[in-house]
């Protein structure tokens, strides 16, 4: 083969592989930027009265951990495929980093990808907001409380369904203030509830030897459980799966929807889902779990697309429009290089 006709065939290939990849981030951008507005993704008032009142038995799914992974994506569409679930809880860390493209990511993906049809509310894990200002170097991409609240609503919340109490607490692992607001709200709320729930993402220490939890004041957090009759407390942080009781008050640490770390045991340590079903009188616990990794070359080059890419555009005054002229160029050179292609390969001579 000549020359001339292997630097065509170079010419045709990263052209048109580059005008496929620059078209495909202008529609991926579209996409961003028609996100609904009126999602059901966070800890609001509105997505609470999404729930309608129906009685007993009904469920809702539990999953922590899931950092944005195509993993989490797959699980949770298991989750919304069977049981007809009312509502669903992430036990926090469900983005990479507490930066603000991490979460808009985490945003695109739920609404574009899995598009739940009913209330996510989300419990905040110490990598979905930097408390310390140290984690995320630029000001302007650090996820600070206060901006995490504008994106999805209260850190600590609750609401009241099917006469259940639901309490979701954020905090600060260097902080006991988390004591203060679950007493208010158990003493405020908790008289005549059938069954009360508090999810939280730091577990206590010493639930397993290898569970290390740095919750703080854990003696007070179970007094505080126990005294108010709280019927189940959920956990992530820990990336696996664990159960246990204490003194009626149920605990489950269920972390496993993301990344599994290769120091941690064998005990627990699988990709799942957990769906609770409350009934009149009982609590069952069902568990979907995902065998193997799932990977996708599709999805990591999406996301870092996104996170890496994405920021640049709104700093050139007409950045999309650069993409549009990039496309145009790489398309126009890649249909030019196919023609000079066949044009250079030697033709047969008649005999």
């Amino acid at each position: 083969m000549k020359s001339s006709t292997l630097a065509w065939l170079a010419f045709s290939v990263l052209s048109l592989t580059l005008a496929g990849f620059v078209g495909g981030v202008i529609q991926f951008h579209r996409y961003y930027q028609s996100l609904p507005s009126n999602h059901f993704i966070g800890n609001k008032e509105s997505n609470v009265n999404v729930l309608k009142e129906k009685g007993f038995p009904f469920s809702f799914l539990v999953i922590g951990d899931t950092q944005s992974s195509k993993r989490a994506e797959k699980l949770i569409e298991l989750g919304l495929r069977e049981g007809n679930p009312s509502f669903m809880v992430i036990l926090g860390d469900f983005v990479m980093e507490p930066d603000v493209w991490h979460h808009r990511f985490f945003l695109n993906q739920m609404n574009t990808e899995i598009k739940p049809t009913l209330p996510v509310f989300l419990v905040p894990g110490n990598h979905d907001i930097d408390y310390t200002s140290s984690k995320i170097k630029k000001a302007e991409r650090r996820v600070t409380p206060k901006i995490y609240e504008s994106l999805y609503g209260a850190r600590n919340f609750h609401f009241v369904y099917n006469n259940c109490l639901f309490i979701i607490c954020g905090i600060d692992r260097n902080s006991a203030d988390y004591l203060n607001d679950l007493r208010d709200i158990l003493s405020q709320k908790a008289a005549g509830k059938k069954y009360i729930f508090v999810f939280i993402h730091f577990p206590p220490k010493g639930l397993a030897e290898y569970i290390e939890g740095p919750l703080k004041k854990k003696e007070k957090f179970f007094s505080l459980l126990e005294a108010y009759n709280v019927t189940g407390c959920f956990f992530g942080d820990y990336h696996g799966y664990w159960r246990g009781q204490r003194n009626g008050v149920n605990l489950t640490v269920s972390g496993g929807g993301g990344h599994l770390r290769s120091s941690q045991p064998q005990w627990g340590k699988f990709h799942h889902i957990l769906r609770i079903t409350v009934d009149e009188n009982a609590i069952s616990e069902g568990m979907i779990v995902l065998p193997g990794e799932v990977s996708s070359f599709s999805g990591t080059l999406k996301k870092m697309t996104f996170i890496h890419l994405f920021p640049m555009i709104p700093l050139m005054k007409e950045g999309r429009w650069g993409l549009y002229l990039l496309f145009i160029f790489f398309l126009s050179w890649g249909i030019y290089s196919v023609r000079m292609l066949f044009h250079s390969i030697p033709k047969k001579k008649k005999t």
